[in-house]
């Protein structure tokens, strides 16, 4: 601040370790500016007309005096320093600074006095050391993070412990080394280090997770944060490096991936006891029916009791399918596609299903079925709707607990209706919407939202494998519909199923299939079948309707079998062999016999086997179980085109 203008500015612009007094030409205090206290020794007001000198104890009054008249023609102050006496009997250093002040004519007329007290600034750096010291005892304290200063060009110019045991790096070791120390040779290659730092100075903070080295090699995880270090002025002054060791949260990590895995295994085991004890019981139902109907049709041909002993095989074959139908709605659950089927009259299917509804749900529940006739038929399978429409039946039955109101109703609607709360395809114009409702005690929020879930179910411990609302799902979804469940405690349970009904899709539905026995005589046919019972079954048939059959148990089997004949007409192999699979079968037989028929026979009825795009009329798909009218239908098909 320039002399002249300080005798005019107020005292509390000085600095606190500053104090200014005017002299006048013999050292007499005209003026101070130092608030009420000079450093805490004099009044201001006791000082005003005293001699300079008796600011100090020191005998040299005109000592200093006298340094500033010389000095006036060197235009520089003169500067001593003394000791002010202080409070209690202390003493403060201070260093005294003497400025001439002249007039126009460039004589002294007084004096510029300014005391600065060094005490002060020696209690700020002590005070600043012991920040230091402090600072120092933290970071070192914090050992679960390595800390340490960066200069602008990324060298280390302090190292906590924590970076030391993390590290095992020495500070020693490390100072003025370059941030790239810690990195392996791919990340310095790809700039990592460098890229850290550019980020930090242009956004202030950067960081990363990547891999770090040790003093030893050995690698570790760890999280870098780099913080730029900025004066007042945003001048960049160097970086903070902050490093995070993630070995223990890794760690913590893979075990409670572990854990979670194991848990889920643990689900997956009970969920596959469910669904086993659920299928166990559904198929020794199923073989009950098959053995009690073969062991009586044994006693009536014992008796020659043919009519009988007939009525009895069929009521075993119609068990037979029943059982094939639960394998095919168990694959239904994943394939999610659409099997060739029939027009399905829902009219008809409701119809049919009334009689059957009122002795499955017993006295107890009043069952209301309505519909109009001019229903239009849907493009899926007639089994698949009536077994989801029984399993809903059930449901509400088991909700009810065997007591209330069961209604079934079915109308004709559009995606844009109003009254349709899900999303349906677009593609599709036209919909059948089947409500299925009860009056039962409804569910929650959260039961609704899980009620698709495979396996998951309300029921007790052994009355529900919760695979019923799954396979509904699994049915309309596959066919290209939805579903909808409308429920609240209290008020019951409404299922909403949307079938699609366009005339485009019913038209691309094959009519059903005359299975009536062709006559196939003279045919010559192989047939590759690696279990002995299915294979041998299906020989005999075709031998009964004439046809020169042969037989394999594999690929590899069929292909010598093959090339001992001069033609063929027909191949009948399963797609799951040994050593050869049906489609590489199929591929090598027709290198020799391009004209060869196939049908391909399999159990896993997905979209990896059943690819139609293969099935270009002279290759048929057969899925088992099947009864011999299907199989005799497949291979009219084939062989007698014409008859079709």
């Amino acid at each position: 601040m320039p002399l002249a203008l300080l005798h005019d500015s107020p005292s509390h612009s000085l600095p606190v370790d500053h104090a200014v007094l005017i002299l006048d030409r013999y050292g007499y205090v005209a003026a101070v500016q130092s608030g009420e206290t000079l450093f805490n020794t004099h009044d201001v007001q006791d000082l005003l007309g005293k001699h300079y000198a008796s600011l100090y104890s020191e005998s040299r009054d005109t000592e200093l005096l006298d340094a500033a008249l010389n000095a006036i023609s060197a235009d520089h102050p003169a500067r001593m320093e003394t000791w002010l006496p202080h409070n209690h009997g202390q003493r403060i250093r201070v260093e005294i600074s003497l400025h001439a002040l002249k007039g126009s004519d460039e004589s002294v007329h007084g004096f510029a006095m300014v005391v600065r007290d060094l005490h002060a600034q020696k209690r700020l750096k002590l005070r600043l050391r012991e920040y230091e010291r402090r600072f120092r005892l933290f970071v070192n304290d914090v050992t679960e993070y390595a800390i340490c200063m960066l200069d602008l060009r990324g060298n280390v110019l302090d190292w906590n412990l924590g970076a030391q045991r993390m590290t095992g790096y020495a500070a020693q070791a490390v100072a003025n080394r370059s941030l790239s120390t810690f990195f392996h040779e791919p990340q310095r290659t790809n700039d990592l280090p460098w890229h850290l730092l550019r980020s930090a100075s242009r956004s202030g903070r950067a960081n990363a997770e990547c891999e770090l080295r040790r003093a030893n090699g050995e690698s570790f995880p760890a999280e870098v944060i780099i913080e730029a270090v900025q004066e007042s002025d945003d001048t960049l002054l160097g970086f903070a490096l902050i490093i995070h060791d993630q070995t223990k949260q890794r760690l913590a990590e893979r075990r409670l991936r572990d854990a979670r895995e194991q848990i889920v295994h643990a689900q997956k085991i009970e969920a596959i006891g469910h669904l086993t004890g659920g299928i166990a019981h559904d198929f020794n139902n199923a073989l009950q029916g098959i053995i009690s109907s073969l062991e009586l049709a044994s006693l009536s041909l014992d008796r020659h009791h043919a009519a009988q002993a007939k009525r009895h095989v069929t009521v075993s074959l119609d068990a037979a399918l029943r059982a094939g139908r639960l394998t095919q709605r168990l694959l239904s659950l994943v394939r999610r596609q659409t099997s060739p089927g029939q027009r399905t009259c829902v009219s008809k299917v409701l119809s049919s299903m009334r009689e059957l509804l009122d002795r499955t749900l017993g006295d107890d529940i009043t069952l209301d079925v309505s519909f109009p006739d001019d229903l239009p038929s849907l493009a899926c399978d007639s089994g698949q709707l009536e077994s989801a429409l029984v399993n809903l039946a059930v449901n509400a039955r088991d909700a009810m607990a065997g007591h209330g109101h069961l209604s079934m109703a079915c109308r004709i609607c559009k995606p844009g209706d109003s009254s349709v709360q899900v999303a349906l395809d677009l593609t599709h114009n036209v919909y059948v919407e089947i409500t299925v409702a009860d009056d039962g005690p409804g569910m929650s929020e959260e039961t609704r939202r899980r009620a698709f879930e495979p396996f998951f179910t309300t029921k007790p411990e052994g009355h529900g494998t919760g695979l019923g609302l799954s396979m509904v799902y699994g049915f309309v979804t596959q066919y290209g519909g939805a579903v909808d469940i409308r429920s609240m405690p209290g008020a019951g349970t409404s299922v909403l199923l949307y079938l699609p009904c366009d005339q485009a899709i019913l038209d691309a539905v094959p009519p059903k299939e005359d299975k009536t026995a062709p006559d196939l005589h003279g045919f010559r046919v192989l047939v590759v079948e690696d279990n002995e019972t299915i294979r041998q079954s299906v020989a005999a048939r075709l031998r009964q309707l004439g046809c020169e059959v042969s037989e394999a148990a594999s690929g590899d089997q069929a292909l010598a079998m093959l090339a001992t004949g001069s033609s063929w007409n027909l191949l009948l192999s399963d797609i799951d062999l040994p050593t050869m699979d049906g489609y590489e079968l199929c591929c090598q037989a027709r290198k020799q016999f391009p004209a060869l028929r196939v049908i391909l026979m399999t159990g896993y009825a997905d979209t990896k086997w059943l690819d139609y795009s293969v099935l270009d009329g002279a290759t048929e798909a057969l899925i088992k179980p099947f009864d011999m009218g299907d199989l005799l239908a497949k291979a009219k098909l084939l062989l007698q085109p014409e008859a079709l």
